[in-house]
This record gives structure tokens, sequence and C-alpha cells, in this order.
């Protein structure tokens, strides 16, 4: 087993084995100046050796952003023409957009695969999607139409 070689303290000038070695101090030195707040403890590292960590990591990207942009504008405009549920049964005022074949890359502001619903059948149509389909409220999302 290596053992350290004693150096001089920066602080108390003691000749021992080093607790830290920026600034140079013995266990007891760095252990009240800690407590002091007069050196702080160093930077968080990220699991990757070496990099410092910068913050948290984004929720959405940046290029979701813009297509979640789109998307909204898109959105009100199709709801704003589509006042009723469109489910067949029902002429409850919509307030839900139901994307019939997901919302997948393009799919998500492909207003053709758009779908009005009021919340209790669109909580339907996600719960039912085999009856969805044979009401025209969901589709397959490899079909071709």
């Amino acid at each position: 087993m290596i053992q350290a070689k004693p150096k001089e303290c920066s602080n108390c000038k003691k000749i021992t084995v080093l607790w830290t070695s920026n600034p140079k101090l013995c266990k007891i030195c760095s252990t009240y100046l800690k407590s002091q707040g007069n050196i702080s403890s160093p930077k968080q590292r990220s699991p990757i050796i070496g990099k410092v960590s910068k913050g948290k990591i984004k929720s959405v990207s940046d290029r979701m952003l813009v297509s979640l942009r789109e998307y909204r504008l898109v959105r009100d405009v199709y709801m704003d023409e589509h006042t009723i549920c469109e489910h067949p049964e029902c002429s409850s005022p919509s307030t839900e957009l139901h994307h019939k074949k997901g919302r997948i890359g393009n799919l998500l502001t492909d207003s053709r695969y758009f779908c009005a619903l009021c919340h209790d059948h669109h909580e339907w149509s996600e719960k039912n999607p085999i009856l969805a389909k044979e009401l025209g409220l969901s589709m397959d999302r490899l079909s071709k139409d």
C-alpha cells in the first residue's frame, strides 16, 4: 500500500498528510474552513469523467419547440372550424383534438388526420381503438390513406 508523503498545510503550516490538494489543507483545516464557508466544495461532475455538468437537460428540444409552435397554430384553426364533437352520436362542444394516426413526425401538424372531440369521446376513442376505427375516429398509422 502506498502512503502519501507528508506536506505542509497552507493554513496551519503543520507538516502532515494533506486532505485537499487545492488549496493544500490538512483534514482539520479543511473541515473547519468548509464549515465557516471560507472554501467551497468542488463542482459537481457529470458521470462522464472530466466533464462539469452544465445544468438540467431540456425537456423539449429546440426542433420540437418549432414543431409545437406550428402545431398550436394549426390546431387552433381546426378547433375554431370544428366546434361540435365529431363523434357520430354526440352534439357536445368539442374540447380536445384527437390525432387519428398519431402525432409522430409530420402527423403532428397534418390536419387531414385531426378529429375534434369532447373529452368523454376522446377518452373513449383512446380506450376502444377497434371501435374507434370502425367509426372513423382512428386509423392505422401505417395505412396509405
